[in-house]
């Protein structure tokens, strides 16, 4: 069973927006249990960093399903979301158009430092199944983008991702990153602080109760 064979529609009013959740992505199924994803302090948040650029472009690295740069085409001229994942790539893509979102680029290929191809392993989690799948591996700068904002959940490859952005950089993009562990929070912020960023941390617990920290540098 593909994720959009188990995915189920959730119209958000709240958001205007429909949503193809899949259960069995440990995102949707938080969804279907609990009939959103973050909690209302973290939406609050969202919308606060999210509203001062209006008008400007957003780049979101380890899109998924599109939680953020769905929202974002509201409130951004143009969005560009990359999702590597066959499927939450595929489910992203079809909530853009079940939405007839024409101002975001949806690409399947994961970020780095390098170019070339990556075999990437996945679990479904409900059935415990592994697939593998190839995947293109491109850096931000090769796609010549300026953003305004710059939103980075690469699941513990963020600071290879920043390695790839160095020219992305220069523009002085506010930078939004989640960080996975003290080694990618260390590395993460002595590398944008050496591109002369200034820092604020962001603590919050997931939905596994573990705590993970966002930086949001400008």
């Amino acid at each position: 069973m593909t994720l959009l064979q188990a995915a189920r529609v959730l119209v958000r009013p709240r958001y205007r927006f429909n949503w193809i959740r899949g259960r069995t992505t440990t995102e949707g199924f938080v969804w279907y249990l609990r009939g959103t994803n973050f909690p209302s302090t973290h939406e609050d948040w969202l919308r606060s960093l999210v509203q001062p650029f209006d008008g400007e472009l957003f780049v979101d690295v380890g899109a998924h399903i599109g939680t953020w740069a769905v929202r974002a085409t509201r409130t951004f001229r143009s969005v560009v979301a990359f999702e590597p994942n066959v499927e939450t790539n595929r489910i992203l893509r079809t909530t853009v158009k079940m939405n007839g979102l024409n101002n975001i680029s949806v690409y399947r290929a994961a970020l780095s430092n390098i170019s070339g191809e990556r075999i990437v392993s996945t679990r479904n989690w409900m059935s415990r199944k592994r697939a593998e799948f190839r995947v293109p591996v491109r850096t931000l700068d090769s796609f010549k983008l300026k953003p305004s904002l710059l939103k980075i959940d690469t699941e513990g490859d963020e600071f290879p991702v920043l390695q790839g952005a160095i020219e992305t950089l220069k523009g002085r993009p506010r930078v939004l990153v989640e960080t996975h562990g003290p080694e990618s929070l260390i590395k993460t912020r002595d590398n944008l602080e050496a591109h002369g960023y200034s820092i604020r941390e962001f603590k919050r617990r997931n939905r596994f109760n573990q705590m993970q920290s966002w930086l949001f540098c400008n």
